[in-house]
């Protein structure tokens, strides 16, 4: 039996701020908490576009294009800190995204746990 693998493609719908690159930095402090925090995904990453600027990729609870869901004191920062683009963006976490516990917990039958650890099982002559 093959493992379809396609079956934990996972396809968010995000926003990205295009900011200058020199200002990645601050921009991560300003929007702490308001990025995307996913275990091996980058926060920000290279704006196809140009070479100039990155892309900073804010959180699945960031819905407005309008930013409407940061506090306006961290948006007033961020923008007196750099000229800001919000632009629309899609992800898709693929199977080598997810760890071995999350692909088990997604195949195995419902109520059957997830082996957490090696076990050894010795037979000792008598």
């Amino acid at each position: 039996m093959l493992l379809d693998q396609s079956k934990f493609d996972v396809h968010l719908k995000l926003w990205v701020l295009r900011i200058p690159c020199q200002h990645c930095k601050l921009a991560t402090r300003i929007l702490n908490g308001y990025m995307l925090d996913k275990p091996r995904v980058k926060p920000i990453t290279e704006d196809p576009t140009s070479p100039k600027t990155r892309y900073v990729i804010l959180s699945e609870k960031v819905q407005n294009q309008d930013l409407s869901d940061i506090p306006k004191e961290k948006l007033d920062e961020l923008k007196g800190l750099c000229e800001i683009e919000v632009v629309p963006y899609s992800l898709t976490l693929g199977y080598s995204h997810w760890s071995a516990d999350h692909v088990l917990k997604q195949i195995l039958p419902a109520g059957v746990e997830v082996p957490s650890s090696f076990e050894t099982i010795v037979k000792l002559p008598i």
